[in-house]
């Protein structure tokens, strides 16, 4: 324990911080957050999450709001089958949208280690 007057001498374990802020449809990705909830999934691109680079970046707020409210509730033919829509690309060509401004998401690649170069 210590008190206020010591807390210049205290190592910090974090720094550098980066602060940013940005409306949650710039963020969000067309899939869930986690695998047992409806929760809103995000993009994970650092670059692209600075600049609100999301896949609903060039769509708007309006296409955000309609798909997540019918994500997974909307259905469409395929195959003979109806299956929810689980993505902005079959919501947009259900509902007429321009697939063209989907923003692509951007994954992670694993850096391979000196054995496998």
């Amino acid at each position: 324990m210590t008190n206020v007057d010591n807390l210049r001498s205290i190592a910090s374990v974090v720094r550098d911080f980066q602060f940013f802020v940005c409306e949650k449809w710039r963020l969000a990705s067309d899939k869930q957050g986690s695998g047992n909830t409806a929760n809103i999934g995000s993009i994970t691109c650092i670059e692209d999450v600075l600049v609100g680079n999301g896949v609903f970046a060039k769509l708007g707020e309006e296409w955000f709001d309609e798909y997540w409210m019918n994500y997974g509730v909307s259905t469409m033919m395929k195959k003979g089958k109806a299956i929810p829509i689980r993505s902005i690309g079959d919501f947009l060509d259900f509902k007429g949208g321009d697939n063209s401004k989907i923003v692509a998401v951007k994954t992670k690649r694993k850096t391979k280690n000196k054995e496998e170069q």
